[in-house]
């Protein structure tokens, strides 16, 4: 099936000389403009780098290039290209994003996931993930690219989950 996600980032991460700069916390190569339906869920899905899905799927593929990423949390899709589409068990990392994930990683690089923003928000009604990640980016660097499944930064998806457990807490 797939490794732990703190498994496959050691992995990657140290074997890796890609790790995005930050410029003001823009940390990766832009990924490619197409962007196409995805099959499943008719949603747009942007193409990600080649590497990204080298990195990060299972499998040999005869190919690597023109993937695109499915962040629809509902959808089982990960990556899409023409008749090929890869789901879960087709990754060596569990997608976050989409539902039911566990755990669900908001930030590949630095291992932050839902369960540990919400345990730390719950316990101290703050969280440190985005600063603990920016903080890393600009002192460690971060491997964006190669480690989250839709190739580019976490720092949006990250903020977007802050807000929405924060909400969920209130209720």
């Amino acid at each position: 099936m797939y490794n732990s996600n703190k498994e496959t980032f050691t992995k990657i991460y140290k074997n890796s000389s890609d790790s995005c700069s930050t410029d003001e916390h823009n940390c990766c190569t832009p990924a490619p403009k197409s962007k196409h339906e995805c099959p499943k869920c008719s949603k747009k899905a942007k193409e990600v780098l080649e590497k990204t899905v080298k990195n990060l799927v299972n499998m040999d593929l005869d190919y690597y290039s023109g993937f695109h990423y499915c962040k629809t949390p509902s959808c089982e899709i990960i990556y899409f290209k023409e008749n090929k589409l890869l789901t879960q068990k087709d990754l060596k990392v569990i997608v976050g994003l989409k539902d039911n994930a566990t755990p669900a990683t908001m930030c590949y690089c630095f291992n932050w996931t839902k369960e540990k923003i919400k345990t730390e928000l719950q316990e101290t009604n703050e969280t440190t993930a985005l600063e603990d990640i920016k903080d890393k980016m600009e002192n460690l660097g971060c491997s964006c690219e190669i480690l989250n499944p839709s190739g580019g930064c976490c720092l949006g998806d990250t903020k977007k989950a802050v807000k929405e457990i924060k909400l969920e807490l209130k209720q």
